[in-house]
């Protein structure tokens, strides 16, 4: 099993579009169809490429073939797919500079030892194995990611779909569909630095009707005082601070984009829950139009990457990542 690696990001902006890092995220109501995750760019800020599929690079997408939505469940019992897939065109998941965080299959109770040993022995969520996501590497890992003003350390990403369809899925399906994961939230060991400097955003982003970029929908997690993790929701990266709903137990916590059609518009209600209780929603953004405009399932595709592209916690645990057909306000179960 290899070493978790951990790293100090340094980013160009690529041909497929970037997030701009900034210091605060826009509402989910600030944005339209199609924006880039953010649209100011303060001094100081850094961008990072997008991940992207091959199709996406060379133009390749249309709204001629169509690439329906498919289902997806990755307990990381035996691999990591659809995590960091080969042939995409994009830069590996080593931890290197210039690459994407890690991403690594851990056993059950795995000692974590990174930067503050965030959640050390973590229980996984099921079964005997979990993964471990982080964002720097070997010679940082008692460092840390740096903070706010300078760069962002950013964790690995998944591709939805197989074969041509690969990032590129463009059919909104007519009963919409429900994107889950779990990362484990671990106030009690979160480390005493500035609250931006171990924040988690988790971002699922939505394909135009293309199969290009279509817009980041993102659910924020941001140490604060308390020690507590505040719950915010918007699209851009880092995601705000600001949030009211805290999150102040250890333990494992779905975060569930819900995407609906209503009324032939594309609706979108993201939630955190607690797996011990996961029908009650500890915070929620509400059903909103994706992009705070009402807009035609006709104008989306689905789901293009999953990706944690502010990542400043060290070794962070993931686990039950799944996609469903059709809304599911709980989410996926493991």
């Amino acid at each position: 099993m290899r070493k978790v690696r951990l790293h100090r990001r340094s980013w160009l902006a690529g041909s497929v579009g970037a997030i701009t890092i900034v210091g605060t995220a826009m509402t989910l109501a600030a944005f339209g169809a199609g924006a880039s995750a953010s649209t100011m760019a303060p001094s100081h800020a850094v961008t990072h490429v997008r991940p992207h599929a091959l199709a996406q690079r060379t133009g390749a997408t249309t709204a001629t073939t169509s690439h329906p939505v498919t289902a997806v469940t990755q307990e990381f019992g035996t691999n990591t797919t659809p995590f960091c897939p080969t042939g995409s065109g994009n830069l590996p998941c080593n931890g290197a500079s210039g690459d994407y965080g890690t991403i690594d299959r851990v056993p059950s109770g795995f000692s974590n030892g990174g930067s503050g040993n965030y959640a050390p022995s973590t229980k996984a969520l099921t079964g005997s194995w979990m993964a471990l996501v982080s964002g720097t590497t070997d010679e940082n890992q008692g460092v840390g990611c740096p903070g706010t003003g300078t760069e962002q350390c950013s964790g690995p990403y998944a591709l939805f779909g197989t074969g041509a369809s690969q990032g590129v899925e463009n059919v909104f399906p007519a009963k919409g569909f429900t994107v889950t994961d779990d990362l484990y939230l671990s106030p009690s060991t979160v480390g005493t630095g500035t609250a931006t400097s171990s924040l988690v955003d988790d971002d699922v982003e939505l394909n135009n009707n293309t199969g290009g970029y279509g817009i980041d929908n993102i659910i924020t997690a941001c140490p604060v005082a308390g020690p507590a993790f505040a719950i915010s929701f918007g699209n851009g990266s880092p995601g705000s601070c600001a949030g009211t709903s805290m999150i102040t137990t250890d333990g494992w916590y779905r975060f569930v984009f819900e995407f609906a059609n209503v009324g032939g518009n594309a609706d979108l209600t993201m939630s955190v829950r607690s797996e011990s209780h996961p029908d009650v929603a500890i915070a929620t953004s509400g059903q909103l139009p994706v992009g705070g405009t009402a807009t035609p399932v006709s104008n989306w595709g689905g789901p293009g990457y999953f990706w944690l592209p502010t990542e400043n916690i060290s070794g962070l645990p993931l686990a039950n990542f799944a996609l469903q057909l059709g809304p599911d306000a709980a989410g996926h179960t493991p």
